[in-house]
């Protein structure tokens, strides 16, 4: 999928693309499985609602690609099984299947002004002026194989989905009493003292021999592979590249700026204030003391129910306003009182305080902004362009070089790279800067094939060829002898370490005092501030503050940190006051709220599996295994 609709993920076509409001595994929990009749592809039945295998097949592989991103594209299908992803898609989709089937009970539907609202405010759509872009809607949905009309059917049904936990969720209130339970513990401090013992204060640990350094090299073995190369064959085309191939005549600049002419058009803006009244009698009564001579503010200060300080709309366009309210308020002149007029909310009175003419923009005054964005977007269609064309004739049989040279094109040759886009010596490799992407899809591409196109964070597209696999080995000990020397090394100071901070703790049991135990050493006690479980600002390391927490006070252990022991010692205990942080109970608070809401809506999930049932038919599941 191109990097582009990646950066446009970030609202409702995410939800979309990997399944629409995803619901927590933990919610709804594992079904009931189940044999259907044989022959059937019904994988999942809920109720009268029948999820095909094909359906389970797409969603399937839409998270697994998801976990393959972030947690390496060499996962193979036993280690995804083991994280149990084909199990948690199938339970997503009961899940979901259970929660539409309620919906479609409740007969509730979202309107077509609400879809076309989200849709209108999702960022994944917006163009280069922020606003609502119908070519990107087009092109996202394009994209990802989406129909309009499809489209909106899914973002309706998430509405309507988010609607009814919403109101599952409404109104849960963490006790008081647990609050404060898990603020005292959660913030509650202790403070000691600490003696840091360096591993590399024990310089003279001895030579290994031949024996040590042997062993120490199978004992540590993955530190000294050289990890998997490729050798590739690149085609790289970004928006730079062919940024001078892009003309723009006046035709495209004048098409563009009428496209977006209402980016840059300013409307006609009222200063508007507004008395409310909740019939028409209050209503009509202050009209006709402003009608007889009265100001609009007069009226406001002695009528019950109105304030100064609520009446001002501020500046408005028609748009902004109710309709009927807009009718009358923008065809007044300044100064005028118009009203009583009805609307849902009741009855207003409206004065036009005055008025801000709007600007009609013209392509002169905003051809600056408009030129460098639209040749940087003709430009990305264009790298686009050349790329797709590469892919295509690949696809049609032709070789990555014949094909990059029909479309204009130049492949790149790497003798070698590693996962992380670095080569042999181990030096970054420039073609796949800012390009993890195409780094990651040359590793899940099978040698001697070329991957598929590839778009990264930065609008770049790459096609990559695998030539040749060099495998992961281990590097010959005779190389690497220096380094497994000091591995040995560093192993030998931190047991002399550890042995030195367990040499003063028994010193202190036997009745020496910390202070002369650390003098014997020539050790410092310093003292440690008090500090939450996990440490804090005092840079104190998390394994000294997990010991503080291990102890009484008084009592002495030993904490092991990256470079060294600590001989630890706890001496108070700080105890949190809930009273005195209103601000972090709040937070606290909020927290334990959604938690509770998120329990709440998997006992919900539950219910609903109950009422409709869920039959899942693993005979048709583990055909995807």
């Amino acid at each position: 999928m191109l990097q582009f609709i990646r950066e446009k993920a970030a609202g409702t076509v995410f939800k979309v693309m990997f399944g629409l409001l995803i619901l927590s595994f933990a919610m709804w929990g594992i079904g009931d499985y189940a044999f259907l009749r044989s022959g059937d592809d019904t994988a999942i039945k809920v109720g009268d609602r029948k999820i095909a295998i094909q359906q389970l097949d797409i969603e399937y592989r839409q998270a697994r690609d998801r976990i393959k991103r972030m947690l390496g594209n060499d996962l193979d299908e036993n280690l995804l099984r083991q994280f149990g992803v084909l199990d948690q898609t199938v339970d997503r989709l009961a899940g979901q299947a259970a929660l539409d089937s309620e919906i479609a009970r409740l007969g509730l539907v979202a309107s077509d002004a609400v879809v076309r609202q989200r849709i209108a405010n999702d960022p994944s759509f917006r163009g280069p002026g922020g606003q609502f872009d119908r070519f990107v809607f087009q092109r996202v949905l394009y994209e990802n194989g989406f129909t309009e009309q499809r489209f909106i059917e899914l973002v309706r049904a998430d509405i309507v989905r988010q609607q009814i936990i919403d109101a599952v969720e409404a109104g849960v209130r963490p006790p008081e009493s647990l609050v404060e339970a898990v603020y005292r513990h959660r913030n509650e401090k202790r403070a000691g003292e600490q003696i840091h013992i360096p591993n590399g204060s024990f310089a003279d640990v001895g030579a290994p021999t031949d024996a040590d350094i042997a062993k120490t090299y199978e004992a540590n073995g993955e530190r000294f592979t050289a990890p998997e190369l490729r050798a590739l064959s690149v085609v790289r085309v970004s928006a730079a590249d062919v940024a001078a191939q892009v003309q723009i005549d006046e035709r495209a600049l004048d098409d563009e700026f009428q496209q977006r002419k209402r980016e840059f058009d300013r409307p006609e803006q009222r200063e508007l204030k507004q008395m409310l009244f909740a019939d028409e009698a209050g209503a009509t009564a202050a009209a006709a003391a402003i009608a007889g001579g009265k100001g609009f503010d007069a009226v406001v200060a002695e009528t019950p129910g109105q304030s100064a300080d609520r009446v001002g709309l501020g500046l408005v366009t028609r748009d902004e306003t109710l309709p009927a309210i807009a009718e009358l308020a923008f065809a007044a002149e300044p100064g005028k009182v118009v009203g009583p007029v009805k609307t849902a909310f009741g009855w207003h009175v409206i004065e036009v305080v005055r008025i801000e003419a709007g600007t009609d923009a013209k392509l002169a005054d905003v051809r600056d902004r408009i030129e460098p964005e639209l040749r940087r977007r003709l430009a990305g269609d264009k790298a686009f362009e050349i790329a797709n064309k590469v892919e295509d004739q690949v696809t049609r049989g032709r070789s990555l070089d014949e094909a990059a040279a029909a479309a204009g094109a130049e492949v790149v040759k790497v003798a070698a790279v590693d996962a992380r886009g670095r080569d042999g010596a181990g030096d970054p490799v420039g073609l796949f800067a800012n390009a993890p992407e195409a780094v990651r899809a040359a590793f899940e591409t099978v040698p001697g094939r070329e991957s598929q196109l590839i778009e990264t964070r930065v609008g770049a597209f790459y096609i990559v060829r695998v030539e040749s696999v060099t495998p992961a080995q281990r590097r010959p000990l005779d190389a690497v002898k220096d380094e497994v020397a000091a591995v040995w090394k560093a192993e030998r100071q931190a047991e002399r370490a550890v042995a030195r901070a367990r040499e003063i703790v028994d010193a202190v049991g036997k009745g020496e005092t910390l202070e002369a135990a650390a003098l014997r050493f020539n050790l410092r006690i310093e003292a440690v501030a008090p500090v939450l479980r996990t440490g804090d600002q005092a840079n104190v390391p998390s394994q000294v503050a997990a010991r503080l927490f291990a102890q009484k006070p008084g009592e002495l252990g030993v904490a092991a940190g990256i470079d060294g022991q600590y001989v630890v010692r706890t001496k108070e205990i700080v105890v949190a006051d809930p009273a005195a942080d209103a601000a972090g109970m709040e937070q606290l608070r909020t927290q334990l709220r959604r938690d509770m809401a998120g329990d709440l809506s998997s006992e919900y999930g539950q219910a609903l599996r109950q009422r409709y049932g869920v039959t899942i038919n693993r005979t048709v599941v583990d055909r995807l295994n």
